[in-house]
């Protein structure tokens, strides 16, 4: 009796000590700095940063290749000999310019034989005319008259054609792309005889997505910089109304001065298209959170010293800096401790000093 007696009161003096090691942990530690204990709710701090709303441009970049602004196939618009070929394979040429020669054979005779039939009709119609007025003369045979007058000249026009097109010529200033003919070759009423191509202005086709299409502008600037580092400026000159059936994205193109022909047809170039200019607030990326529903924001202070959960846009981003929309045009941001605050909780508010984004 007296070991359990003995037992139950050393196991009574422990359940003491272990009470008592709890009461006392549990008493304030006033050696712990920026813990205080008043009775009343704690309030975390935060670090804001003002932030206004400032104009930015976002630029869209692509991929895009250069090509002809005008091309053309010359076609034989008469049949005969080559009589002569007078600018070859990549020759520039002005408008007007003869390229190539026809054999005229017998043209020229049916020409000058289609002009004096012209005469001999007027002067029937102007005999018939002139008798019918005196009444010697019927209606029908005026009119006979007169139609074989514009039959006459209908074919002095035809013969006059006729000799023009054995001579061919360069429908505007380009360079001869292509060479379908030599010297003494034969050919037909429709034969490709030479291609032409415009290269001033050069024109630098790509392709938008629907989203960005619609921010472009007819007449606007771009930027084309090419492989080998050369930068080109011009203007955006035409967006296709209609999207490609298969890719669902819209022909852009935009026109570059090409004064000398250095810029061929085929070249890879970036280009840089400036969409409109906007308001949006330039952040560091770090600040960004999300809240329950996966929405990405960022957490501000309102002027109660509550936080408040404001859903934003991404309008462009680098590795150092974003821009955003969405928010008012002056926001304070928390930009330090906004992931231990929760939307409506009171705050001590400490403003960022610097020039910094946090």
């Amino acid at each position: 009796m007296k070991k359990s007696y003995l037992i139950a009161f050393f196991i009574a003096v422990i359940a003491v000590l272990w009470v008592g090691s709890g009461v006392l942990s549990s008493a304030p530690d006033d050696g712990h700095a920026g813990v205080h204990h008043t009775g009343e709710k704690e309030v975390p701090q935060v670090r804001v940063r003002e932030f206004t709303a400032e104009p930015m441009v976002k630029d869209v970049i692509v991929t895009g290749r250069t090509q002809a602004s005008r091309k053309v196939v010359l076609k034989a618009e008469t049949e005969g000999l080559v009589t002569e070929l007078t600018a070859e394979k990549g020759a520039r040429v002005d408008e007007g310019t003869v390229l190539a020669r026809l054999e005229a054979r017998d043209r020229a005779a049916r020409r000058d034989e289609a002009r004096e039939r012209v005469k001999q009709r007027e002067i029937e119609y102007n005999a018939a005319k002139s008798l019918e007025s005196r009444g010697f003369n019927s209606r029908i045979k005026l009119a006979q008259a007169r139609a074989d007058l514009e039959a006459a000249k209908a074919a002095l026009k035809q013969a006059e054609v006729d000799l023009a097109n054995i001579e061919i010529t360069a429908p505007f200033d380009g360079i001869v792309n292509g060479q379908f003919i030599e010297a003494g070759d034969y050919v037909g009423k429709g034969d490709d005889v030479l291609s032409i191509v415009d290269l001033d202005p050069v024109v630098f086709c790509v392709f938008f997505t629907e989203q960005q299409v619609a921010d472009l502008t007819v007449g606007g600037p771009a930027k084309a910089t090419l492989v080998n580092g050369t930068e080109l400026v011009g203007k955006l000159t035409y967006v296709s109304p209609v999207a490609d059936q298969q890719t669902r994205t819209f022909l852009v193109e935009i026109e570059v001065p090409n004064t000398d022909m250095k810029i061929v047809e085929g070249l890879t170039a970036r280009i840089n298209i400036p969409l409109q200019e906007r308001q949006a607030h330039k952040i560091s990326p770090s600040i960004l959170t999300l809240n329950d529903e996966g929405q990405v924001g960022v957490k501000i202070v309102d002027d109660e010293d509550h936080v408040r959960f404001k859903p934003i846009s991404i309008i462009s981003d680098s590795a150092d800096y974003m821009w955003i929309g969405g928010l008012p045009e002056t926001v304070r941001i928390i930009t330090v401790g906004q992931d231990f605050v929760v939307d409506g909780q009171l705050v001590k508010a400490v403003p960022a000093h610097g020039d910094g984004l946090l």
